[in-house]
């Protein structure tokens, strides 16, 4: 391969460099890196699900946004991406896969790619491991004269696993800064549901809660709240969510003994830890104070307390503000 250096040295500065930039600017940044290579007009950087073919989300460079309302209906007869669906981690040059007087009698050139300038193609797909989405990146030019040759499609083969993963790892940083997730089950979960980095300790979480369930895209209940922007609780299982533009901080609530409570146990004995006696709780409860006596003494044995100190020790845990 051609100027092997100056690959290396578009890799480190992923590497490196890329550390320092922001995400919201991180994706022109790096196909500015690329720029030094392999020269091109526009691109599309973004991902998609499989079964459907439907495109997530997607970064688009110099190329208007208006491609996303116009491309959909010719996606099962986009000939360049069903080839690279076909060859996952391998660049697709166009070049290789049709002629130029072809290409400009499709209905993709006629419809889509005349009005965005898109005479030429150089793609490579991956397939993301924890979700098993597709990530693509293509490359345009606009130039109906200057295909992209065979040494820029290797070099563009060399560079995507990196350019995937550096971005990952700015992504991650970006969505972790200030949280410290050791030892705990966390996830980043796209706003479609699908999940894209896990801890091992989430995923357990999720097979103990919800028992047939597998893959990446998370157990409907909790897919639901997902969407509707809110965390999941249910009797055994607590997940906050924290949103952040398209991705989901989830991490699971650490339980608490307190759970192990009816709602009105828990009500009852919330209010004798906070200072109140037998009289008043059955006052404001409608209750006989030897009913509310005899259900604080059994909530005292399933929680293992003796007092009324530890009793107020485990609500401040639980709510610690």
């Amino acid at each position: 391969m051609s100027n092997a250096r100056a690959v290396n040295q578009v890799i480190l500065a992923l590497y490196r460099e890329g550390r320092d930039i922001p995400l919201s600017r991180y994706q022109d940044w790096a196909l500015e890196q690329v720029r030094t290579l392999i020269p091109f007009d526009s691109v599309w950087w973004g991902n998609a699900a499989a079964e459907p073919m439907k495109i997530h989300w997607i970064h688009l460079h110099n190329c208007d946004a208006s491609i996303m309302e116009v491309y959909p209906p010719y996606i099962e007869q986009d000939f360049f991406r069903a080839e690279l669906v076909a060859k996952p981690g391998m660049s697709v040059n166009m070049s290789d896969l049709i002629t130029r007087k072809g290409y400009v009698r499709t209905e993709l050139y006629q419809n889509c790619g005349k009005r965005y300038h898109i005479e030429w193609s150089l793609g490579t797909l991956l397939v993301d491991t924890a979700s098993s989405l597709y990530e693509f990146l293509t490359l345009w030019r606009h130039d109906s004269n200057q295909p992209f040759n065979e040494d820029e499609r290797k070099i563009k083969e060399q560079l995507m696993p990196h350019l995937a993963e550096a971005f990952r790892a700015v992504r991650l940083r970006h969505f972790l800064r200030g949280i410290d997730t050791r030892g705990k089950a966390w996830a980043l979960a796209d706003d479609h549901g699908y999940i894209r980095e896990a801890a091992p300790s989430f995923i357990a979480c999720l097979r103990d809660h919800w028992h047939e369930w597998k893959g990446n895209l998370l157990p409907e209940s909790l897919a639901q709240c997902v969407l509707a922007g809110h965390g999941y609780v249910s009797k055994t299982l607590t997940i906050d969510l924290v949103p952040s533009e398209n991705l989901r901080f989830l991490q699971v609530r650490p339980g608490s003994a307190l759970d192990k409570l009816s709602t009105r146990e828990n009500e009852i004995v919330k209010r004798y830890a906070s200072g109140e006696t037998y009289s008043e709780i059955a006052r404001l409860l409608k209750l006989s104070p030897s009913t509310v006596r005899n259900h604080i003494s059994h909530c005292f044995k399933k929680l293992g307390v003796t007092n009324k100190g530890q009793l107020a020790s485990l609500f401040a845990r639980k709510d610690p503000s």
